[in-house]
């Protein structure tokens, strides 16, 4: 007699796992589901083991997100890797002396609408013979090698922990998708993902040092300024009460800004660059790369150690005249604070809008950096994007700094300040700084906070989408000759709409062109927060950003000939991920189809 075959049970999940997956850095925090305090639980970091120079491995609490190709290096690491890079610190330290090999911003690219990330492009701009990949795939190998390392270290596979994988607020819904599609494809079949800057503040509700029920009250909205190596984001979070107790909601966040840190190191090299030509030594290209390298290290040491006051900096020269092949000079504290302070954060008005892009015909493409470096500029847009034309400014009345930058109590003196400026203005308080917060690893400490919280052992910020998205609709009017109808624009996902909401569209019937290749046009706004759900605008407002779209052929049903036009009312599913699903059903019949954002496809 044959047995019955044996169920598989659920592995039992121990660890929270918040896996902070930076522009620049990663950085892993855990914490046992089981803790026993629930509002500060002992949340820790995981050292992660990597690659350095002569086959060494170290464990570091930071995996830099970088990639390098192994050209005669053998991995030395105790699991197989599949990955022909190198992962790490050792990849950044190799990328400083061969740079147009290096692959960063892995993160930035994975956001990009404007190239295909399943086409291998990284990294940009290399030479004939490098080997490239997508950023897809780049983003696959750093959360391998995250996976691997913890199993490594642990008998509970991360493969079966909870897991919480940090974005920037930013994302649309086509990069959420293949942050999703990336973790599977590193063995991660189960993710979800958590905006960074709301990890930030579960960070700060997390901890005890400055009680977060002390600092803020009813009412209040606390400003969050995220600061990482690569992008600045903006968040701003309402504190209300329900039941008695004070209750948290995200309601606006900004533009996925590429600004920080590597500017400033870049901004120090070229201040270095005048020290050695002003001594009459040439620095070229290569070297200016190299010296960004140099400058970041000086510039991290001087803001994580407040009484050095300068750092030698030494990068090889390129001749023979130069004694010992190697060119040095120095950074002095006030000259970093002053160069950055002003270049970064210059005092403004918050109506001064920042710099527009150059106005070169010809440019190399790459990622859309931000043309103004003034960060005050940038978020002082973000604030007054908040308000509704015809009322005053709407202004915080606290703010939580988060970012290795704001280590500098200069800059945060500095944004301070300018805040401030702006609220005398407005005839409102000073704004108040929130105290307790972790500037370095604050995105993976508050995902593993995050995933408490879900279990029921936190409080929880509501925030649904961060943004509000909308789909093109054709107008229907008669044909004129050389002109495509305009298009309207429906509102299929309002601000807010919390993740795992189904949804009929109301009061609208639309005609689904099926059997034949279409394009489906869509949108995203961060600042219309008044739209609400089915809301169809007759022009595409100027705010509206168009992302990634869908080409598609849509099978037609039984007796339906390719070209027809099918009544269909719309329903949309907002996912667990934080995804949009349209729903297309057929008015009285039993056809239903379904659209999705295409990450395959890109804005032309």
């Amino acid at each position: 007699m044959a047995r019955a075959p044996k169920e598989e049970t659920a592995p039992v999940r121990k660890y929270v796992v918040g896996i902070d997956l930076g522009t620049t850095n990663t950085v892993v925090n855990y914490v046992q589901i089981d803790s026993v305090e629930e509002e500060h639980p002992k949340i820790e970091t995981f050292s992660i083991l990597q690659e350095f120079a002569q086959g060494s491995l170290e464990e570091r609490n930071v995996l830099p997100s970088f990639l390098f190709e192994r050209l005669q290096e053998k991995p030395v690491l105790p699991w197989k890797s599949e990955c022909p890079f190198i992962v790490g610190e050792y990849a950044r330290e190799r990328g400083a002396e061969v740079p147009a090999r290096l692959i960063s911003s892995a993160k930035s690219w994975l956001c990009n609408p404007r190239v295909n990330r399943r086409d291998p492009i990284l990294p940009w701009n290399s030479p004939p013979g490098s080997q490239k990949i997508s950023p897809l795939d780049a983003v696959n190998y750093y959360l391998s090698h995250i996976r691997s390392a913890w199993n490594n270290s642990f008998k509970q596979k991360l493969e079966d922990q909870l897991v919480i994988l940090t974005i920037p607020a930013s994302f649309d819904a086509a990069a959420r998708e293949l942050t999703v599609e990336a973790a599977k494809m590193a063995g991660l079949p189960e993710v979800i993902l958590l905006e960074e800057p709301q990890a930030a503040f579960y960070s700060w509700l997390s901890q005890s040092n400055a009680p977060w029920r002390d600092q803020v009250k009813k009412g209040e909205t606390v400003l969050v300024v995220d600061v990482g190596g690569g992008t600045t984001d903006f968040s701003l979070i309402s504190i209300d009460e329900e039941r008695g107790q004070l209750s948290l909601k995200r309601i606006a966040v900004g533009n996925h800004i590429l600004l920080g840190g590597d500017n400033m190191d870049l901004t120090l090299a070229f201040f270095a660059k005048t020290k050695f030509e002003a001594a009459k030594k040439k620095i070229d290209t290569w070297q200016t790369l190299v010296l960004s390298h140099a400058c970041r290290k000086a510039k991290e040491n001087m803001l994580n150690n407040p009484d050095i006051k300068s750092e030698s900096v030494v990068i090889s020269g390129r001749g023979t005249s130069v004694i010992g092949g190697t060119l040095k000079t120095s950074l002095e504290r006030k000259e970093i604070e002053t160069v950055l302070v002003d270049g970064f954060f210059p005092v403004c008005a918050m109506g001064d809008a920042p710099r527009d892009n150059t106005g070169s015909g010809l440019r190399e493409l790459n990622l859309a950096y931000a043309a103004d470096p003034a960060i005050t500029r940038h978020l002082g847009k973000f604030l007054s994007q908040q308000t509704s034309e015809g009322e005053p400014v709407k202004t915080p009345d606290a703010v939580l700094f988060n970012g290795g930058v704001f280590q500098s109590e200069a800059f945060r003196s500095r944004l301070t300040e300018v805040i401030n400026n702006w609220m005398k203005d407005g005839k409102k308080n000073s704004i108040k700084v929130l105290q307790g917060a972790d500037l370095n690893g604050a995105v993976a400490r508050g995902a593993a906070y995050f995933g408490l919280a879900r279990q029921g052992k936190g409080i929880r910020i509501r925030g649904g989408v961060s943004q509000s998205y909308y789909i093109g609709i054709e107008s229907a009017l008669p044909a004129v000759p050389g002109l495509n109808p305009p298009l309207k624009a429906l509102c299929v996902a309002a601000q807010g709409m919390e993740e795992g909401t189904r949804a009929d569209i109301p009061g609208h019937t639309f005609g689904l062109v099926i059997g034949r290749p279409v394009e489906f046009k869509f949108f995203k706004s961060n600042s219309r927060r008044e739209d609400s759900l089915g809301q169809l605008h007759e022009e595409i407002p100027f705010e509206l950003e168009e992302t990634s779209g869908l080409k598609i052929d849509l099978p037609p049903t039984s007796g339906l000939t390719p070209g027809s036009v099918v009544h269909v009312n719309l329903q949309v599913f907002i996912t667990e991920i934080g995804t949009l699903e349209i729903w297309c059903q057929e008015s009285g019949g039993e056809g239903r189809w379904k659209l999705e954002f295409n990450v395959r496809e890109v804005i032309k």
